[in-house]
């Protein structure tokens, strides 16, 4: 098991996540701008609700670190291993938001970007291991380049807006789900040869 967490950078995954979570208690209302191209005029995203990119992005790479070939014939389940570790680290991560929201203005939502983006990146490293953080980032410069800076609550822009409604959890939730069930039960594409 300890080989197993050295290959898949569980180490690394964790500092990013205690760096993220410093960065989102820091930043408070720190506003990144952003041109919005739907009404014309320059609007402001949160630092807190972007820097969850960066930890999502260390976190599926360190779960597709393991050589395919040798976990594709494994004894033990490192599909279940890889989901483990991604939920527990969205676990602790919306937990750490839930327990923090009183004094971390943005903590909920960045936990719920955290759950969002790394479950796009990993349905998305289905396709291509090298698009896993990509997918994400390219999600985030959408919604903040056509949604408004603090989101209209649209589903589709759940990324930029603070609001802890329903609407807001369900994509993120459900892009988890499917990442979870792809790295669990589909063990992904070999990878070519560097």
């Amino acid at each position: 098991m300890r080989t197993w967490l050295q290959v898949h950078h569980v180490a690394w995954s964790a500092l990013s996540l205690a760096m993220t979570a410093g960065v989102v208690a820091v930043a408070g209302d720190v506003l990144v701008p952003v041109p919005n191209l739907s009404q014309g005029d320059l609007d402001g995203v949160p630092l807190a609700l972007i820097a969850p990119l960066a930890a999502s992005a260390v976190l599926v790479r360190g779960v597709y670190a393991g050589p395919a070939d040798l976990e594709a014939v494994a004894v033990r389940p490192t599909g279940a291993y890889r989901a483990g570790l991604v939920a527990a680290a969205c676990a602790a991560t919306l937990l750490a938001g839930l327990l923090l929201t009183a004094t971390v203005p943005y903590g909920t939502a960045a936990a719920r970007n955290l759950a969002g983006f790394t479950g796009l990146a990993l349905v998305a490293s289905r396709w291509r291991r090298d698009a896993a953080t990509g997918v994400p980032t390219a999600y985030m410069i959408a919604a903040m380049l056509l949604g408004g800076g603090s989101g209209t609550g649209s589903p589709w822009d759940w990324a930029i807006t603070d609001s802890p409604g329903l609407s807001s959890w369900a994509a993120p939730a459900t892009a988890l789900a499917l990442g979870l069930l792809t790295c669990s039960v589909f063990p992904g594409r070999e990878r070519a040869p560097s």
